[in-house]
């Protein structure tokens, strides 16, 4: 492997479109997949089994540098659709130079929690707000490789929907 992914190099946060006003950090969900103990005749023991396709739940937090506009609007209890589109850097050990890959992350949220932090002088405020996410998507330069979807039943992972043959059976 000739090319070594290194880091983020930015992004820029959207709600609905919207380009997002202030500084935030945003802590990615993790796709945990529902799992099933299985034990009985024919297994030595149990095995926790992954229910196919199916995700645990999923949040996502969004930490801000101050209190703002935007933070507080990401609160209404409705459907948000945020989006990340970012650039990340990438070192060819071959050639020796950088280049730049873009990647991107679409999520539909529900705001669960909203905190407004804490005023210390000369001091971020450590603003958060937290999602539960029903669709998650990432880009990554130009080709989808992973899609969560649960309202739809899409668990698209490295070309393959492993929902689509449950969809069509239901």
């Amino acid at each position: 492997m000739s090319t070594v992914p290194e880091r983020l190099t930015t992004f820029n946060a959207y709600n609905d479109g919207t380009k997002l006003i202030g500084v935030v950090d945003v802590e990615l969900p993790e796709v945990a997949y529902m799992t099933d103990t299985i034990s009985g005749a024919g297994i030595a023991g149990e095995i926790e089994s992954t229910v196919l396709g199916m995700v645990q739940a999923m949040s996502t937090t969004l930490t801000w540098r101050t209190v703002n506009k935007a933070a507080s609007v990401l609160s209404a209890p409705r459907i948000h659709a945020i989006e990340l589109r970012g650039t990340q850097e990438l070192f060819d050990s071959s050639t020796g130079l950088k280049r730049s890959q873009p990647v991107r992350v679409a999520m539909r949220v529900q705001p669960k929690r909203f905190a407004g932090g804490s005023f210390e002088v000369a001091s971020a405020t450590g603003t958060e707000n937290e999602f539960e996410v029903t669709y998650y998507k990432l880009i990554i330069d130009g080709e989808t490789v992973l899609e969560i979807d649960k309202y739809n039943f899409i668990c698209f992972v490295d070309g393959r929907d492993y929902l689509a043959d449950v969809r069509e059976q239901i």
